[in-house]
């Protein structure tokens, strides 16, 4: 009974940290400065009493009062998702009691294996709280602002009941959809209910939402602009951004973060940066010796979750970033880290090179590499349906161009041209993939 009145009150704790929370984002540096630093020193002294950390607090000659700025946090160890998924196993086996007041999530595995973590009610409400407020930063009102979303998988929400008492009254009006439905004429019935509802805000993966751009052009359909959508679990690129705001508008605002640590970061409409969560998150940038630099591996410290934070966690995708007056500001979020290519006579090379080559050509809505073998690389391709600049013919001429260039004469190369390039089993799309079992050389 305990856990469902716990459960019961997370609407109210969820809105006691949303009016703790920045509802629009700070200008004053100093104070971001500050307080960030002040939440840092706090973080670690919860951490020194946790075994798991503590730990690593020893193991490096570290106390809390060695940490108060974020640079500082590049003292600590990095965290990575074994070390993660080794410490929440350890406290799920040494706490059955707990079980009951715990959340057990898991990511998508768009990185490799699933990670598995347990979350607490509060900070369940701290990451609903984090999230109302990054729409709130794009011009969102919680009250009476209008959500059009999916079904995802913390949060299995029934899309055929009908609007609670609260929605009835006109005030956090949502509607969620099954992005299961999101494919063939499908795609009709969702852009349908889209221009019925006329919604404030829209929120889908991204490929769902390229999925129902390129469809409304094939077929020549009407489709609703909303003031505001975000393309949520996978990342934007240049070419994406483009078919986007043709079918969508200028409304689109891009949310960075993980199942793990929540929205961190926040690239608002018409904005050249993306501003860090700097009152829930740390987030800096580490090369390949783990020291703090402007280009490299993303690295993200939760400030809100004190009963398990993540602290200097691997998230698993490379930035680029710019410190102005002593704050961190990232320019561009560029793909994960273990998108590798294999070579069968030399090291891996990152799949990063691959995804610039689709950006210098128009023409293309989508595209994905999947290498299958040492020496076969089959490229999947959508043409953009209103851009007949290039021929498939001169598209295909452009990848062996570049290919060659990265790869001398490598990969064979084979091309499939689709209408859409459906996403993965985890609902995600990767715009690389590849076939060498891990352990072959």
């Amino acid at each position: 009974m305990a856990f469902v009145i716990e459960k019961k009150l997370k609407n109210v704790m969820t809105f006691y940290y949303l009016m703790k929370l920045d509802k629009k984002i700070p200008t004053d540096r100093a104070f971001i400065r500050k307080r960030q630093g002040k939440k840092v020193h706090e973080l670690m002294k919860c951490a020194y009493k946790i075994p798991f950390y503590r730990r690593r607090f020893k193991e490096n000659h570290l106390t809390p009062d060695d940490f108060h700025t974020p640079e500082d946090l590049a003292k600590f160890p990095v965290t990575t998702r074994a070390d993660l998924r080794l410490w929440m196993q350890e406290e799920y086996e040494k706490h059955p009691k707990m079980h009951k007041k715990w959340t057990i999530l898991s990511t998508s595995g768009s990185s490799g294996v699933p990670l598995k973590f347990i979350q607490t009610q509060r900070e369940s409400a701290c990451v609903d709280a984090n999230w109302i407020r990054v729409l709130m930063y794009a011009g969102y009102h919680p009250l009476r602002g209008k959500l059009f979303s999916f079904v995802t998988s913390h949060k299995k929400i029934d899309p055929k009941k009908g609007d609670s008492i609260i929605q009835k009254f006109g005030l956090m009006r949502r509607k969620v959809v099954s992005e299961d439905n999101c494919v063939g004429d499908g795609i009709r019935d969702i852009i349908n209910e889209l221009n019925v509802y006329k919604p404030d805000v829209l929120c889908f993966r991204r490929n769902c939402l390229v999925r129902m751009a390129l469809y409304a052009k094939r077929h020549n359909l009407k489709i609703h602009k909303p003031k505001l959508y975000t393309p949520v679990s996978e990342m934007v690129d240049d070419m994406t951004r483009k078919i986007l705001t043709e079918a969508f508008g200028d409304g689109l605002f891009d949310a960075y973060g993980s199942s793990e640590t929540g929205s961190c970061v926040v690239q608002l409409p018409g904005e050249e940066l993306y501003y860090i969560n700097s009152d829930t998150h740390v987030v800096n940038i580490y090369d390949d010796n783990n020291q703090l630099a402007d280009d490299g591996s993303v690295i993200v410290t939760t400030l809100f979750k004190k009963d398990f934070p993540f602290i200097n966690y691997e998230i698993g995708d490379k930035a680029t970033s710019v410190t102005r007056d002593g704050v961190r500001y990232i320019k561009s979020i560029q793909g994960r880290v273990n998108d590798l290519v294999k070579h069968e006579h030399s090291a891996e090379t990152s799949a990063l090179y691959l995804m610039k080559i689709p950006n210098g050509i128009v023409g293309i809505a989508q595209f994905k590499f999947i290498q299958e073998s040492y020496h076969d690389m089959r490229i999947l391709l959508v043409k953009d349906p209103n851009n007949n600049a290039h021929t498939k013919e001169e598209i295909e001429a452009f990848f062996h161009k570049k290919m060659a260039e990265l790869f001398q004469d490598e990969f064979t190369l084979h091309f499939d041209w689709l209408d859409v390039i459906p996403p993965d089993k985890n609902g995600k799309m990767r715009c690389f993939a590849c076939n060498i079992p891990d352990g072959e050389n």
